[in-house]
């Protein structure tokens, strides 16, 4: 079977966003004054652009931030702009204020977070879950990727430690032996091609162990019955509960690690098996590494210090989101419209008016326009003197003198169409 025909109708079904074009925002108050601009927003833009691409951010601005309107005198996409920079380089409320002002921030920050959590959270889940993968592609990558014994492995299964803080919880209760210091931990699961598609709750680590957080994702939901999930020694002593609960899953559906037995040591045969086992669960520590790369807020280098622990849940989520579109888009070749980088224009917003920006949309630099105008400018000038001298005034009626004067038409300056060929250095 042909895995790129199944790839393509996912993309059918799931990402119309490439071409849907920019929504129009139409603000139901007037600011007093004139919008502001964000602060070092084309700092903000290289940076998004060279951690993401145009693509998630393009989708971000116009599938999830146009959901509401947010408060502060700024344009709407340089808000989102604004919130997406806050995750990516880890930075906390005060930290941002060189960039906006922090009491704008926090009103932003809490309205998208908290009063819009839920539509936020249900919609991300959702397209986590559709967007990068079904049972059939699950199945023909791992036949084609996975190492011999391990070819019915379709999903992987994983818990993230976080060095996190949050209110309501005191060190010891969130201590974790992995980081050996206070932190949170999700659940996350990711199929053959390096796609997060579920994500637990977060939860403290010290009272949430993987196996009990795994009882308590209920998998078996979301999870197809042919899916087989590999997981690591800590989940073992689960997996018969989890069976005993589940309607559609048996133990065929789990691969972990062969436990040695107190006094007794492993077989070669069992060596190797766990040899190759942990080398292709690797893929695993791939996704937390290059999420840790890309949004600073989960590299464990500083503690997240979050209100809520449903706060960090949701931009944990978003993260993930966005980093599976940034691969999607490598795997497949997906390429970059005009469409997608607009928003790396210096001054750009959402249209005011009814139609919103749709594809095609053609980029055309402000000195290229300055320079059309004067040309322009310069052809009718020259027009207006010819005419102007070639009118013989001393007859009754206005006669043309033959002219030996010639007007040179400059070529055509070729307006710019792809702004994605700017920013390949950025």
């Amino acid at each position: 079977m042909d895995l790129s025909k199944h790839f393509d109708q996912l993309l059918a079904k799931h990402w119309d966003f490439l071409d849907k074009g920019w929504p129009s925002m139409i603000p139901s108050k007037k600011h007093r004054s004139e919008l502001q601009e964000v602060g070092f927003i084309t700092h903000i833009k290289e940076t998004l652009y060279k951690r993401l691409g145009a693509i998630p951010v393009y989708f971000f601005l116009i599938m999830i931030w146009p959901n509401s309107e947010y408060a502060g005198p700024y344009r709407a996409v340089e808000k989102g702009l604004a919130i997406l920079y806050h995750i990516v380089k880890g930075l906390s409320m005060a930290e941002m204020d060189p960039f906006i002002a922090k009491s704008s921030f926090y009103l932003i920050h809490a309205q998208f977070y908290n009063k819009e959590h839920y539509t936020h959270n249900k919609y991300i889940n959702n397209c986590l879950a559709t967007m990068f993968s079904n049972i059939t592609i699950r199945l023909l990558t791992s036949r084609e990727k996975n190492p011999q014994l391990f070819k019915q492995v379709t999903l992987h299964l994983d818990g993230h430690d976080t060095r996190a803080t949050y209110a309501g919880e005191n060190s010891a209760e969130m201590y974790s032996y992995k980081l050996k210091r206070s932190g949170l931990r999700t659940q996350v699961v990711m199929d053959c091609n390096g796609m997060a598609l579920w994500v637990s709750k977060s939860a403290p680590c010290q009272k949430n162990p993987d196996g009990t957080m795994l009882l308590e994702m209920k998998l078996d939901r979301n999870v197809h019955e042919l899916d087989c999930i590999a997981v690591d020694g800590g989940y073992t002593q689960f997996l018969k509960k989890v069976v005993q609960v589940s309607d559609k899953f048996s133990e065929q559906n789990f691969v972990h690690p062969i436990r040695k037995s107190r006094n007794k040591d492993l077989t070669e045969e069992e060596s190797a098996y766990n040899s190759t086992f942990g080398s292709f669960r690797s893929q695993m520590e791939s996704l937390f590494g290059e999420l840790g790369n890309i949004f600073e807020k989960h590299n464990n280098r500083k503690p997240v210090l979050v209100a809520k622990k449903e706060t960090y849940n949701l931009q944990m989520k978003l993260a993930l989101l966005l980093l599976n579109i940034k691969k999607m888009v490598a795997l497949l070749k997906i390429p970059t419209e005009p469409i997608h980088t607009a928003w790396l224009r210096d001054g750009f917003d959402y249209p005011t008016t009814q139609k919103g920006l749709e594809q095609p949309m053609e980029y055309v630099d402000i000195s290229t326009l300055i320079d059309e105008g004067h040309a322009m400018a310069t052809l009718q000038d020259s027009f207006l003197s010819l005419a102007v001298g070639d009118v013989d005034t001393t007859m009754g009626a206005p006669q043309r003198k033959q002219s030996n004067i010639v007007i040179e038409i400059p070529p055509k300056k070729k307006r710019q169409r792809n702004v994605a060929e700017e920013h390949d250095d950025l």
